[in-house]
């Protein structure tokens, strides 16, 4: 059984690499990792993929649980891919036989990790897609894109229909909504009317038809406060006990990075 529960944001392949700034409290503890999207073990769908499973489902002190990202493959279309019920969080992930160590989250499914009511939404468009494309050849049988990155309409509509009303202790997700992007760090010469942002449209509205302790999201590549109650992770590991602490006490918040908007209300 897992007995710690640590957050941290997209890995693109650098699992190992993240994994050891966590600081093992013994030698058997059991660590459940949560990477808010973009693992990019998923990505090649051939054999560098494979060898970056392995190595990481060797590490016996811990467990992986992937956020579904945009540059990487949805689970459930991966040869082999298998739903099980997984006693760590009372609900249903995906997982491959060969690899039980690595987890991935269903979008849209309410867990309790570590006592926490979590809601898990994966997803988000690629400002990268047209690049991506155009490394690989129009006949080629891997593009570097996924089509199905962004929920489609049917996903979004069942999702708000389900949660509406609840309370969750934590939500994570891999993009945002789009009132709390970074837009201090958007790319310069982007245009940004050909981002397709259909995803954080809808977190915006979704975000004031629930309630939450802590939303956690990667995507943005970024360490910092962006709310209160609101956090982009990247490169940190957080244990989620300390992120719920922050957000649960008055406890004055000292050496953390803030979003240039963070003390402007919400509507302002």
């Amino acid at each position: 059984m897992i007995n710690r529960w640590v957050a941290t944001g997209d890995t693109h392949g650098q699992v190992v690499e993240r994994l050891k700034k966590i600081k093992l409290k013994s030698a058997d503890e059991k660590v459940g990792v949560i990477i808010l999207g973009d693992a990019g073990i998923n990505f090649y769908l051939n054999k560098t993929d494979m060898k970056n499973k392995e190595t990481i489902n060797a590490l016996d002190n811990f467990v992986i649980y992937c956020v579904r990202g945009n540059h990487e493959e949805r689970p459930q279309n991966i040869d082999g891919m298998m739903e099980t019920y997984d006693i760590n969080i009372d609900g249903t992930v995906y997982y491959e036989p060969m690899f039980p160590n690595i987890r991935y989250f269903m979008d849209g499914h309410i867990y309790l990790i570590n006592g926490h009511p979590t809601l898990v939404i994966g997803g988000a468009y690629s400002v990268d897609k047209w690049f991506r494309l155009a490394r690989f050849r129009p006949d080629a049988s891997w593009t570097g894109w996924f089509p199905e990155e962004q929920l489609t309409a049917d996903e979004m509509t069942d999702i708000e229909n389900r949660v509406s009303g609840k309370h969750f202790d934590f939500i994570l997700t891999h993009t945002c909504p789009e009132s709390w992007q970074p837009f201090d760090m958007f790319i310069s010469g982007l245009d940004q009317s050909t981002v397709d942002k259909s995803m954080e449209v809808w977190f915006d509205n979704l975000k004031n038809k629930i309630d939450w302790t802590a939303w956690l999201f990667g995507h943005f590549h970024d360490d910092r406060l962006v709310r209160p109650g609101v956090e982009m992770l990247f490169e940190n590991c957080w244990d989620l006990e300390e992120i719920y602490t922050r957000w649960t006490t008055d406890e004055p918040l000292v050496g953390f990075k803030k979003d240039p908007y963070y003390h402007i209300s919400e509507g302002e």
